[in-house]
C-alpha cells in the first residue's frame, strides 16, 4: 500500500475521484472483484467500516470528487437508499458524487431518485455487469434527466462484461443518447495496488467517444500511474488503496 498519499500534488489530485465501496452499511476494501471477502475499512484507529470516516479521511487529502458503489444494491438487488442520502446530504458542497447502484426495480429507488434530482452533482450510473443489453442504458429514463446518468464500462481481466451486446454496442448506444459521463472499471483489478490494466481500453473507449468525460482506476498506486490512465484519454482517476494510509 502506498503511504500516506504523499504522491498527491495540487494538479494530480484535481484528477482523483475517490472510491468508497458500501456493504451492509460498511465501507469496505475492494480487492480483485472478490465481494463477498471486503473486509471493513479502519481508517487511523477510528471504527472499522464507518463510510463517513472514510469520507472525511479522504477530503483531509482535499479530494473533491466521490464514487460510491452500493454493493448491496449491485449484488443483490436491495438500494442502501437510507444510508446513500445521507452521505449525499452530508457532502453536498462536493464537485460531484458518482453513484453505482446496478440496476435495481424502480419501484425501491422511485423516492430516492427524486432527491437525486435535486441534487446536481450526482451522477447515477448504468453499470454494463448488472445489465442484459445496452438498451438497459435507458432504465431510469423518465426519474433521471441523461445528464445525470452515466455509463459504467465493467471488465474482468479484459473481458467486456456487458450482457448480449458488445462493448461498441454500449458505446453507440451512449452515443445516441448523449450520454456524458463513461466509468470504465475491471473489476480484477481494483485494490491490487498492481497499477492500471485498462490503459488500451480506455483509449479505445476514448476513440469512440471523444466527447464524453471519461473515468477510470484499478490498482492505482501513484501519480504515474494517474498519468499513464489521463494519457490514454481519461479525465479522472478512482482511486482508494492509494489514499488509505492515516
Amino acid at each position: 500500500m502506498i503511504s500516506n498519499g504523499c504522491w498527491l500534488d495540487a494538479a494530480t489530485r484535481e484528477k482523483i475521484v475517490a472510491v468508497v465501496d458500501v456493504k451492509s452499511g460498511f465501507a469496505v476494501h475492494a480487492i480483485a472483484g472478490n465481494r463477498q471477502a471486503y473486509q471493513p475499512i479502519a481508517i487511523g484507529g477510528q471504527t472499522a467500516g464507518d463510510p463517513f470516516t472514510l469520507v472525511a479521511h479522504y477530503r483531509r487529502r482535499g479530494i473533491r470528487s466521490l464514487y460510491i458503489a452500493d454493493l448491496d444494491s449491485i449484488v443483490l438487488g436491495q438500494p442502501q437508499i437510507e444510508l446513500l442520502e445521507r452521505l449525499i446530504r452530508a457532502h453536498s458542497d462536493l464537485d460531484e458524487i458518482l453513484i453505482d447502484i446496478g440496476l435495481p426495480e424502480l419501484e425501491t429507488v422511485a423516492s430516492w431518485l427524486e432527491f437525486v434530482q435535486k441534487n446536481r452533482n450526482v451522477v447515477v450510473i448504468v453499470a454494463s455487469e448488472c445489465a442484459p443489453r445496452a438498451a438497459s442504458l435507458q432504465h431510469f429514463k423518465g426519474s433521471l434527466d441523461f445528464s445525470q446518468v452515466a455509463l459504467g464500462m465493467d471488465y474482468r481481466q479484459g473481458n467486456f462484461l456487458g450482457g448480449d451486446d458488445s462493448e461498441s454496442d454500449w458505446m453507440n448506444h451512449a452515443q445516441q443518447l448523449r450520454i456524458e459521463r463513461v466509468v470504465a472499471l475491471d473489476v480484477a483489478a481494483v485494490g491490487t495496488s498492481r497499477g492500471p490494466s485498462i490503459a488500451g481500453t480506455c483509449s479505445r473507449i476514448r476513440r469512440h467517444l471523444p466527447d464524453v468525460k471519461l473515468y477510470s482506476g484499478g490498482g492505482i498506486r501513484d501519480d504515474s500511474d494517474v498519468k499513464l490512465l489521463l494519457d490514454a484519454g481519461c479525465d479522472h482517476c478512482l482511486v482508494a488503496t492509494a489514499l488509505l494510509d492515516p
